[in-house]
């Protein structure tokens, strides 16, 4: 045999030999895969399909945090600033002249309705009292001998008339002379405070002349201005909080509304009562009263979560069905210190919290839920 033979001979056996040992290590694989599944009834390989899928999705999309937030009810608050002011402000005054005999009341002190702030000499107006009621007794006297008289026909009409009217004259000259007798003591016509008193005993007072300032700070009044939009929020009844300057932090409520805007400023008068039993507030501070206006519902949103849409609008980014991401524009309605509240939202939202300047609008993402803060 020649040499060529036997080369071909060995190229030959070689070959055998190398598809022999494929077929015997595609039996093996067939073998374990047989046996995997026979330990994995279930589908072992749609399961590493699905990771395999799975893991790719990861890559793919990207992660965000989102927390689910539910509207619940807020009231929006109206803020206006005022000052406080006495509830009432009166000048009390003489209403017939007389020399001053007794000031019981002193300066800033505490007063109550009816009692004597100034008194005026009485002079004689007592003796024009006892004489007034005199002639009223001989007026009447006269005016029932007049009717005796008519019924026995000597009393003409005429002179019953007269009888008549010469008994209500010394009635109204009685009252007249009651009320001068009274006017000479001046009294407060409500509980209050004793703010100036410029006269003393000695004094003459004319009619007119001031007596005392009298100023009742319980409750207490805040006046402020309301703008045009702000006033249609508001309602009288509502509840204010008020906080002065002073550092007090007071709760009122809406007592007076104006209908009529002030032609300068185009604002509306609002008045707050504030409860003052303890007198501890004062008048002319100033302050800032919190009102309530209209319940609505709204989200409460941390505002570092707020984003800019592409015409400029504030909205938020949520993630929805579908794991995509939108941009809702919302109206802000208030702050508390711990979030914005917002409107223009559906009741229940999934908030993204973390992430959400690294998606864009309509991305898919995967969302992950925010762990409860320990």
């Amino acid at each position: 045999m020649n040499s060529n033979v036997r080369v071909a001979l060995i190229i030959l056996v070689l070959i055998l030999v190398w598809f022999a040992s494929g077929l015997l290590n595609s039996d093996s694989e067939g073998d374990d895969q047989s046996n995997g599944s026979q330990h994995n009834p279930s589908g072992g390989e749609k399961n590493q399909s699905m990771q395999h899928q799975q893991s790719a999705d990861e890559n793919v999309f990207t992660r965000v945090r989102t927390r689910w937030s539910e509207a619940e009810g807020y009231a929006r608050q109206v803020i206006a600033r005022g000052r406080t002011e006495a509830n009432r402000q009166v000048t009390l005054r003489a209403e017939v002249s007389g020399k001053v005999v007794a000031v019981p009341v002193a300066k800033g002190q505490a007063v109550e309705a009816g009692e004597i702030i100034c008194e005026l000499a009485v002079e004689d107006r007592k003796q024009r009292v006892v004489e007034a009621r005199a002639a009223v007794a001989k007026a009447d006297i006269e005016y029932r001998g007049a009717l005796k008289l008519k019924q026995q026909g000597y009393q003409s009409e005429v002179a019953i008339a007269q009888a008549k009217a010469r008994l209500e004259s010394a009635k109204a000259d009685l009252s007249i002379k009651q009320l001068n007798f009274k006017n000479t003591k001046i009294v407060a016509p409500f509980d209050g405070f004793i703010d100036t008193r410029p006269v003393e005993v000695g004094d003459y007072m004319d009619r007119n002349n001031i007596c005392a300032e009298l100023v009742e700070i319980n409750p207490l009044k805040v006046m402020a201005q309301l703008s045009e939009r702000e006033i249609v929020q508001v309602s009288v009844g509502g509840s204010a909080q008020v906080r002065l300057s002073t550092g007090e932090s007071v709760q009122g409520e809406v007592v007076y509304l104006s209908h009529l805007a002030d032609p300068q400023t185009r604002t509306y008068n609002m008045e707050i009562l504030l409860d003052n039993a303890d007198f501890g507030l004062r008048a002319g501070v100033a302050s800032q009263a919190l009102v309530s206006a209209d319940q609505l519902q709204a989200h409460r949103i941390p505002a570092s979560l707020l984003a800019l849409g592409d015409s400029g609008e504030v909205g938020i980014k949520v993630v929805d069905a579908d794991d995509k991401v939108r941009f809702i524009k919302v109206t802000l309605v208030g702050d508390d210190g711990d979030g914005v509240w917002a409107i223009d939202l559906p009741q229940r939202i999934q908030l993204i919290t973390v992430g959400q300047e690294y998606v864009s609008i309509g991305e898919q993402v995967i969302a992950e839920a925010e762990q409860p803060q320990s």
